[in-house]
């Protein structure tokens, strides 16, 4: 997988206004079905995964959610990010009863079932690193957290690769 295969400039979102997740989940799902990246049952199949495996990265500092869902709900793979005006309340990945407040939303769709291992264990890996997400927060443009994005996710993905 290369990072230009998945990550793209027009899959950035600067300042999603959402209250709850389902707002904001909703409002991601929304750009993927316009750009026609996923199928129309992919906003469904994302509240539902989401519902049973919660997808808030319980890290240090700043706080992250990776929700994704199964290969058949995708026409072409993709990365869209988020990060939002507020954040809105996730359920913890390791604890479903922690509430966690995110502000970063990366979620992902894979037309290849096999890849899906692959891309969250190399995001979970990225985000690991609170000063990423820090300079994320502060970027000034849609473009900007792109190219921090093209290169830590992009550099992760060399490195799982060998």
């Amino acid at each position: 997988m290369k990072i230009d295969e998945v990550l793209r400039e027009d899959c950035i979102i600067e300042n999603l206004k959402a209250k709850t997740k389902e707002e904001a989940l909703a409002a991601m799902c929304g750009v993927l079905l316009e750009k026609g990246y996923v199928k129309d049952s992919f906003p469904q199949a994302i509240l539902e995964r989401e519902r049973l495996y919660p997808s808030g990265l319980p890290m240090e500092g700043h706080k992250i959610a990776i929700p994704h869902t199964d290969a058949e709900h995708v026409n072409e793979s993709v990365i869209l990010f988020a990060r939002l005006e507020e954040p809105v309340e996730f359920s913890s990945m390791g604890d479903p009863d922690e509430k966690i407040p995110v502000r970063l939303i990366s979620m992902f769709a894979l037309k290849e079932k096999k890849e899906i291992g692959f891309l969250l264990d190399v995001l979970i890996t990225a985000y690991s690193d609170n000063d990423t997400l820090e300079t994320v927060l502060r970027a000034s443009s849609a473009k900007e957290i792109y190219d921090l994005l093209y290169k830590t996710v992009g550099d992760r993905i060399k490195e799982k690769e060998g």
